[in-house]
């Protein structure tokens, strides 16, 4: 069973709190400072209560974008191998037989730093990634995140919808290709 957490970076900075924490998350919603298109984040994965990512893995721009983005490579390709925020670690996708698969986090640069590495079940894992990306962009709708904020031009103010939207598009090709 998994347990995927997001924690969003305070305006303090170096500190992050849980988006569970409704308190904490509306004073980081409302702070002037705070921009929607671009969200520092952590994301943590514990899988039958192993830590397969833990608050030691670096932090990120928009890192739910990277994984969904990830997991439709993925299931494409079966294997992935793409960066992991702005900064310069990766993270791969490879599948190894019919219904495992290997996570990993790395660093992109020598010697090889490895962040994050477990052998996981296929369509649990990508199935609950879905739900933890399905939550961070749920909740970004419920504080009516990127209606009460000043976009960029670039920025669509129904872009958590659209990502929900290709969540459920996700969610049923991994439905289709692992039933």
């Amino acid at each position: 069973m998994f347990k995927i957490s997001t924690f969003l970076e305070t305006n303090e900075g170096e500190s992050y709190v849980s988006l569970d924490d409704s308190l904490k998350l509306r004073e980081i919603f409302d702070h002037r400072k705070f921009t929607p298109e671009h969200i520092q984040m952590r994301i943590t994965i514990k899988y039958n209560n192993q830590i397969v990512v833990g608050v030691d893995v670096p932090s990120g721009l928009d890192l739910w974008s990277d994984y969904m983005v990830a997991i439709e490579q993925y299931l494409d390709g079966k294997n992935v191998e793409r960066f992991y925020g702005i900064d310069p670690y990766l993270m791969k996708l490879v599948s190894i037989n019919n219904n495992l698969l290997e996570f990993s986090i790395v660093g992109d640069w020598e010697p090889v730093e490895v962040f994050a590495q477990a052998v996981l079940p296929e369509k649990e894992f990508l199935e609950s990634i879905l739900d933890g990306a399905e939550h961070f962009w749920g909740t970004l709708i419920d504080y009516k995140v990127f209606e009460e904020k000043e976009l960029r031009k670039t920025t669509s103010k129904e872009e958590p919808k659209l990502m929900i939207e290709e969540i459920e598009k996700l969610r049923e090709k991994v439905k289709t290709l692992f039933n």
